[in-house]
């Protein structure tokens, strides 16, 4: 929350005269849908809860899937602040449309079926992707991570994956990561980078991810997707 806007609440409850109206008061300011929210939902899947405001703030906090089940939005419940997680059916997975390196399987998300991308066997890993940051919430500092995880056949991960981000200012940040040790059947945030929503940062962020030794084949890698969310 904004200071201006907590030393008014807090100014409010002191008229009042009681604490706990003080809290309330916060609570009521906090569970309010972030200003871009209309725009962001207008391509949901699912209808949208208009009947009351609890009600709007309770299917944001959880999540709504867009596009056509290719990326989901929500609001970080502490922070009320815009979150997006792009699936891996917008992402660019090289070699992902052949079935033979990767399988495509169904989870449901928010009450809708998306797609996992779930690798076979590869040599050449590459997953790249792109995102415009004029829906993430102002002057705030986000994280980017994919979401993934691993089967029991994972197998060719003790190579180090190379990944890297680069901002709408052209900035890029890149580093390696070992996915070795990942937990097997659980989702897993892989930190890619972080930025924050300043205006020299509004426009489109790019990231990849790659790994192609020759005759290093991997396999076992789940991927859900790429996420954006601020951080904590």
């Amino acid at each position: 929350m904004e200071p201006e806007a907590e030393s008014e609440i807090q100014k409010e409850a002191k008229e009042m005269g009681s604490k706990e109206k003080h809290k309330q008061t916060v609570e009521a300011r906090v569970r309010r849908p972030p200003h871009n929210y209309v725009a962001i939902v207008k391509d949901s899947v699912v209808p949208i809860e208009t009947s009351s405001l609890d009600k709007l703030c309770d299917q944001l906090y959880n999540g709504v899937v867009l596009q056509g089940g290719k990326r989901k939005y929500w609001v970080d419940r502490d922070l009320n602040k815009n979150c997006f997680m792009l699936f891996a059916r917008e992402l660019a997975i090289t070699w992902g449309h052949d079935p033979r390196y990767w399988e495509w399987k169904t989870v449901n998300e928010s009450g809708v079926d998306i797609e996992v991308a779930e690798l076979r066997s590869v040599c050449s890993l590459e997953i790249s992707g792109k995102f415009r940051t004029i829906v993430l919430s102002p002057k705030t500092s986000y994280e980017v991570s994919l979401l993934a995880s691993m089967t029991e056949s994972r197998q060719g991960w003790d190579v180090p994956v190379n990944i890297s981000i680069t901002l709408p200012d052209k900035l890029s940040r890149r580093h390696t990561e070992s996915l070795q040790h990942m937990p097997r059947g659980r989702w897993t945030n892989i930190l890619m980078g972080e930025f924050k929503t300043l205006s020299e940062n509004i426009g489109e962020i790019t990231f990849h991810i790659s790994e192609c030794t020759n005759n290093n084949w991997k396999q076992g890698l789940v991927v859900k997707g790429v996420a954006f969310q601020p951080k904590k």
